[in-house]
Formats: structure tokens, C-alpha cells, sequence
């Protein structure tokens, strides 16, 4: 043993006992104290749903498990209050000297870390914390300006020809039990409250039959995946039904799997296959290390624009006139909109905690382009749903649909759920499997069956609008209202530009009322080479950038619709699982899911440190106009199918 200090290992999202950095430096310095804080109110809005809490639940019995066998068990504590009076509580009890940590990057952890980090250190307690979650730290990728990228083909690509280190950290092979570890207030697995009677009795029952949490578990699906499913990885794209994806999304989550480990061993496959001539492995590798390129550029985009979250990337969104219509949330979320593959969608998500990820991006597009529903709503209710729910990953998924992104989906882009259906379920079974209503509709009517003859339905038992509804809107009045309201948007951006002008209107003037804003993040000064820890990106709500103190950011939902929502001037404004095969009555009542409204915009600035004393300081958020580029759009398997989009000239200002 290298010390003889005692060191709290506060873990959160890495439920892992190998490649965890924090953990391994702890056990190198002496005896440890396990920790794990489950604190309601830190999530505020963010609240983890059902599906997600049962995850967490498992996953922790099973790390706890594999502590007890290293020496040293895990303590668990509900805090009422806060996460920080309870570490700082274990931390007395105990005398120690240290807490490390993993980093984390969503916007609700970025301000509670910062905060606790600097109660800590103003105890006098040495605070560590690690990389056990991404490939590429934030603050290590830059273009050449020194700014932060805005689309993801440059980011990667820069990712791609920058030095990795994919050394991992080896499990410790002994744990010492911090003295005094006794005396720490804890509690039993049960007592968290990660679970209800209810949950346990019905639904959760059903999630353990497809899925075994736990990093042990983790180890074994990759395993699996590696030798069954990435040669073939790039076929199954096209597939929405059955185990066609890796599966790895909620082990990657919770950290149960370290994304250094997948990595190396993916590559080491690639180079074997490329050994032994088999061809077709480059393209289904190449689309794999992709998506885990799309997980690290979502904790980027995260941590270098924290205000993603509650509003659009771009600017001019914020004038965007989104339709706050409950019922049509509503029949969304119940899935019973009238496209039987958005339906389908829908209703697996509710019973299962999972959909396809191509589903994700069919049932997301639909809500935001066909029933213009602000994406805000469609992330807020996939974090409440998803058995893999990830706010970073859902914050750039429905940007990206949305168009809210420098390289999403166009703003005037719809697509057709018809056209959809017959590529992506083209037998119909998927529809048939979730849509017990549609199971005899023949497989050419499958994805229309408002198209079918009335003799046709009569046979398959279907009614239309009696006990499956008809379609919610459409498609060319969809197309039309989209049309509309992004003319509307245009207007309001075009006006709001021109008053800020104050009347001085030149050629220059004009080229920048007519571009998107696309927010940048400028480096002022250049990290340090030993740069290996860092304090969190803070959060100010004040309109100032705070020099000293951190700010903690406020709920950005109300539970309540504002009915001045709509007002431009206040509105600033996807991962795999098991196929479940199980079906789960729906209340058709009044849902008691609470509809986030918009916040006020937040004002940032943040600071940097290595693991020493040098800081780096980025200034606040300069609103800087630019064109979007064309030729840089993040790759989307439907964007080349001309047939699944119903488009029209947008009526952008000239």
C-alpha cells in the first residue's frame, strides 16, 4: 500500500470496479469509504424515471457486491437536504484527508460539482476528480481558432487525428475499510426509494426478464456484441424490430462499462479482421466508433454550451412559434396519433423503456415537425421513460431533430411516417407486434390503413377513430403549418435584428439578419499540458459572469404551462435495449405527466484548472452570426431517401 490516507470514493454514474480511475487512485493513497448518495432534490426536474431508477437499483446491488469481495462494502445514503452536507458529514466521520470522483458533464452536475468541489476545499479537503467517461476530455478539443466546434463531422474528425490514451486502470485487487466507516449514517438498498411496491409488483418485473445490470453483466454483452454483432453492425440499420444494436447504451450510462475498454477492443477487432481480408468489417466498425462519437460529442456540447438544455442552439429558434397543445402531447406520448409506426414507437417506449433508435429519431421528428410540440416536452418525457436515459445524449438527439442544431435536420424538412414505415418495417410485423389493433390490416395497407378499402377494414376488425384512431393531422397541412411557422420565425428574428440596429441598416447589417446565430465558446488562453483535473463550467442566472462564487442555476421548468410561452420576446428558448415482448395497459385518462415550460436565459462563464494551479478562463457566450454549412451535416440514414421527405421552399426571408 502506497499511504496511509483515508480517501471517500463518491460514485455516481460509473458502477464499475475495473478502468475506474477514482477508485484506483483511492486504493493506491490507503483505506477507502465507498459512497453512494441518492439525493432527490439535486435532479429537481431531471428527476430519473421509473425504468432508469430500476437500472440503478440492480446495478448498485451488484457493485456493492463486488466491493464486499474486495474487502470494503458499499455505503449507501438517502440525503434529504443535500449531497454536500452528507460527504461532508462521511467525511468527518471518518477523518479523511480526500474525496475523488468521476467527472460528469450534464448541465445539472456541471453547477452541483463545481459547488461541492469548492464547500470541500474550503474544509481544507483535498478534492480529485477523473476522466472515467470519455474517449476526448471537453476542453481538449478545439478548431484552429481556439474555439469550440458546432457540428459534429469537424468535431470527430478532429477527434479522430488527435492522440488518444486508452490505457486503462487496472481493478484494485484489495480494498482497506476506512477506519471509523462504522459510525457513517447508512442505509439498505431498499431504503433509498429507488423503488415503489407498485413498480416492484408490476412493470419492473417484467425489465428483469431482458436485462442484467451490473458491470460484470456489462462485460459479458460486449463480449457478445464483439463476437456476434459488430461484423455485422452496418446491416442492421435498416431493422427495427429483434436485437439489431449493441445494447450497450444503459451499461455506457451508468458507467458499468468503461468507453476506453470499448474502444480498444473494438479496434483490435478491426485490425484483425482487416488481417484476415474481411472487407466488410471497416464499414459497420467505422459506423460503430461513430456512435460512440456521438455520446462524446453530446457531453461536449454540454459542457462548452450548458444552456442546451432548456433552449435552442441556435438563436434564432427562440422565436420559433411551437404549438402548446396538451392534447396532441398527449395522444403523442399514448400512441395514438394515427401512424401506426409513430404509434407503434410510442408504445414500446411506454412498456419496454426502449425503442430502436431509428424509432427514437421517427417518433422525435414527428412530434417537433407534424405536431410542432417544442422538443423540450419530447426530451423532458424520453428522460422520464427511457430505461437508458441519457440528458446528454437526448439533449443532442431532439436538437438535432429538431433543426435546432448548425448541423441537424433542416428546419423545413418533414418526413412521411408512410414512407418510413415501408422501409424501415416493410413486412409490418413491428407495427403488428405493438399495435394489437392492427394485427390482421394486410401488409399493404399496414402503414396506411386510412388508405385501405372499407371491405379491407371491416376484416381486419379495424374502425377508424372507434378503436384506432385516425390520423391526428395531415401531412400537407402539417407541411403547410411547418411553412408557416418557420416564415413566422424568420420575421420575428428578422425584426428583433433590425430594432437592435437602431435604424443603421447596411449591407453588412443585412448579411448577418439573414444568418443563423450560432453561439461560440472563444479560448482565451491555452491549457496546460499537465492539465489533468478541472473545476466545472458554472452556471450564472444573474446576467453577470461571477469571478469567485459559483451560482447555482434554478429549475428551468415550472410545472405549469405559461400562457405567454409563445411570446418571442420570453422564449429562449437517442442507445439500445432487449426487445421486450410484453404489452402494458394504458390510461387513456388525463396523463399526470407535467409539461415543462420555457426559462429565462442563462449567462455563462467558467473556469478551468489543472490538477496544480493553472486556470484557464473562456469569456461568456459571443453571439456571432454564421451561415450554415451545407456540406457538413451529421450523416442520418433518411436524409438520402428523398421519398421520405415531404418538402417545400421554406419562406426564409430574401
Amino acid at each position: 500500500m502506497a499511504g496511509s490516507g483515508k480517501t471517500v470514493v463518491w460514485f455516481r454514474r460509473d458502477l464499475r470496479i475495473h478502468d475506474n480511475p477514482a477508485l484506483a487512485a483511492a486504493a493506491k493513497e490507503g483505506s477507502v469509504l465507498p459512497l453512494f448518495i441518492w439525493c432527490p432534490a439535486d435532479y429537481e426536474q431531471y428527476y430519473p424515471g421509473r425504468c432508469s431508477r430500476w437500472w440503478l437499483k440492480q446495478s448498485l446491488a451488484h457493485l456493492g457486491k463486488s466491493l464486499e469481495l474486495l474487502g470494503c462494502p458499499l455505503v449507501l445514503i438517502r440525503a434529504e437536504d443535500s449531497t454536500l452536507a452528507t460527504l461532508l458529514e462521511c467525511v468527518h466521520c471518518i477523518s479523511a484527508t480526500r474525496v475523488v470522483y468521476n467527472r460528469l458533464y450534464d448541465p445539472i452536475s456541471l453547477v452541483l460539482d463545481d459547488k461541492i468541489k469548492n464547500e470541500l476545499s474550503a474544509h481544507g479537503i483535498s478534492v480529485q476528480s477523473f476522466n472515467g467517461d470519455l474517449l476526448y476530455e471537453p476542453w481538449d478539443v478545439y478548431d484552429e481558432n481556439g474555439q469550440a466546434f458546432t457540428s459534429f463531422n469537424k468535431y470527430w474528425e478532429k477527434c479522430m487525428n488527435v492522440p488518444i490514451e486508452i490505457s486503462q486502470y487496472l481493478a484494485p485487487t484489495r480494498l482497506v475499510a476506512a477506519p471509523g466507516l462504522a459510525n457513517v449514517r447508512c442505509c439498505s438498498i431498499d431504503d433509498l426509494g429507488l423503488e415503489s411496491s407498485k413498480d416492484v409488483e408490476s412493470s419492473n418485473a417484467l425489465l428483469s426478464r431482458a436485462w442484467s445490470p451490473g458491470w460484470r453483466n456489462a462485460e459479458n454483452m460486449l463480449e457478445e456484441f464483439l463476437s456476434c454483432g459488430l461484423l455485422e453492425y452496418s446491416k442492421h440499420g435498416m431493422k427495427v424490430g429483434g436485437t439489431t444494436t449493441s445494447l450497450l447504451s444503459p451499461y455506457l450510462h451508468f458507467g458499468e462499462l468503461s468507453v476506453r475498454k470499448v474502444y480498444q477492443l473494438v479496434t483490435m477487432h478491426h485490425v484483425k479482421w482487416q488481417n484476415e481480408g474481411k472487407s466488410e468489417a471497416e464499414e459497420s466498425v467505422r459506423l460503430f466508433l461513430r456512435s460512440i462519437g456521438f455520446r462524446e460529442y453530446s457531453r461536449y456540447l454540454c459542457f462548452n454550451f450548458p444552456f442546451t438544455h432548456e433552449r435552442s442552439f441556435l438563436g434564432n429558434l427562440k422565436h420559433y412559434p411551437w404549438l402548446l397543445d396538451e392534447d396532441r402531447f398527449k395522444s403523442w406520448r399514448q400512441g395514438m396519433t394515427g401512424y401506426p409506426l409513430v404509434d407503434a414507437g410510442m408504445r414500446e417506449l411506454w412498456a419496454t423503456g426502449w425503442t430502436h433508435n431509428r424509432i427514437r429519431v421517427i417518433v422525435s421528428s414527428f412530434a417537433v415537425k407534424c405536431l410542432q410540440i417544442p422538443w423540450i416536452w419530447g426530451m423532458k418525457y424520453f428522460w422520464d421513460v427511457l430505461l437508458d436515459a441519457d440528458l446528454e445524449s437526448d439533449i443532442l438527439g431532439w436538437q438535432y431533430i429538431s433543426g435546432s442544431l448548425p448541423d441537424g435536420h433542416e428546419l423545413s424538412r418533414l418526413d412521411n411516417p408512410e414512407v418510413q414505415g415501408q422501409k424501415y418495417d416493410p413486412d409490418g410485423e413491428y407495427v403488428r407486434t405493438w399495435i394489437p389493433e392492427l394485427a390482421r390490416m394486410p401488409t399493404e395497407w399496414i402503414h396506411c390503413p386510412w388508405s385501405a378499402p372499407n371491405s379491407i377494414l371491416q376484416v381486419a376488425g379495424v374502425e377508424l377513430g372507434f378503436n384506432y384512431p385516425k390520423p391526428i393531422v395531415e401531412l400537407h397541412m402539417a407541411r403547410e403549418c411547418l411553412d408557416d411557422a418557420i416564415s413566422t420565425m424568420w420575421q420575428l428574428d428578422t425584426a428583433a435584428k433590425l430594432a437592435a440596429l437602431d435604424g443603421e441598416v447596411v449591407d453588412d447589417n443585412l448579411n448577418n439578419i439573414r444568418s443563423f446565430d450560432i453561439p461560440k465558446v472563444v479560448l482565451k488562453k491555452k491549457l496546460s499540458p499537465s492539465t489533468s483535473s478541472m473545476n466545472k463550467r458554472v452556471l450564472s442566472t444573474n446576467g453577470k459572469n461571477e469571478k469567485s462564487q459559483p451560482t447555482e442555476v434554478k429549475a428551468p421548468y415550472k410545472q405549469i404551462i405559461r400562457d405567454d410561452m409563445i411570446n418571442a420576446s420570453n422564449m429562449d428558448d437517442t442507445g439500445s435495449t432487449a426487445n421486450l415482448q410484453v404489452t402494458r395497459k394504458r390510461s387513456r385518462s388525463d396523463s399526470a405527466f407535467n409539461v415543462p415550460s420555457s426559462s429565462s436565459s442563462l449567462v455563462m462563464e467558467s473556469r478551468i484548472h489543472d490538477n496544480d494551479s493553472c486556470s484557464v478562463r473562456y469569456s461568456g457566450y459571443l453571439q456571432q452570426t454564421a451561415d450554415r454549412d451545407d456540406t457538413d451535416k451529421v450523416e442520418d440514414n433518411d436524409s438520402e431517401d428523398s421519398g421520405t421527405s415531404i418538402s417545400r421552399p421554406s419562406k426564409r426571408p430574401a
